[in-house]
Parts: C-alpha cells; sequence; structure tokens
C-alpha cells in the first residue's frame, strides 16, 4: 500500500511518504491524523515547495498501516470503517497558495459513491 502525502508540513511526512503507523480519515474525508510541524512549514516558507527543495529524499516505501475511515459515502470505505484502496494521497485541504502550510489536510483519494 503506498500512502503519498503532499502536506509537506506534516510531522509523519517523510520524502512526500506518511511514516504514520495508522492514519484516520473523518467524515468529511479530512485526514485527522496530520500534526502540524512548524520547522518544516518555517523551510517551506523560507525555501518554496518542499517537492522541489528535497526531491532526493523522496521515499518509495510500500507498507501495509491500518487507514481508519469514517467517510461513509467515499467508494473506498465498504465497512464503513476502514479504507480499501490500494493506496491514499493527502493533499492540503485548504487554498493551495499558501504552499501546504494551511490547518487542514484530507485524503484526495475519497471518491463519492
Amino acid at each position: 500500500m503506498e500512502i503519498r502525502c503532499r502536506k509537506c508540513d506534516c510531522s509523519y511526512n517523510t520524502g512526500a511518504s506518511c511514516e504514520a503507523k495508522g492514519i484516520q480519515v473523518g467524515r468529511g474525508h479530512d485526514c485527522e491524523t496530520y500534526l502540524k510541524n512548524e520547522l518544516k512549514q518555517n523551510l517551506i516558507i523560507e525555501n518554496g515547495n518542499l517537492f522541489e527543495v528535497a526531491e532526493e529524499l523522496v521515499s518509495k516505501n510500500m507498507k501495509n498501516v491500518p487507514l481508519a475511515c469514517d467517510a461513509k459515502s467515499c467508494i473506498f470505505n465498504k465497512s464503513g470503517k476502514e479504507c480499501t484502496a490500494n493506496g491514499i494521497t493527502v493533499i492540503d485541504g485548504d487554498d493551495e497558495s499558501q504552499k501546504g502550510c494551511s490547518e487542514k489536510a484530507e485524503c484526495a483519494t475519497f471518491c463519492e459513491q
């Protein structure tokens, strides 16, 4: 399972890959596991897009982690409790002009039934 993360200021984001032991997606498909890291946020503000700054750090790890999900209207949530997608991508939940530094993260894999 591949878990990609575009929330460059998240504490669990290592080279665009989520390193959390488990992920919780909320009813509104928000990533509730997102944990803001002020040091990473400052790096983004000073240097621009972290994907451009640290391209050599991009991780290709594939791993099994629990994907709890409360977004019952998503086609990948058959049980109403967990995601069955082969992988997910978490993106910035607000205005992209903030360079990934908003207070919200959301599951981009969410697909309304």
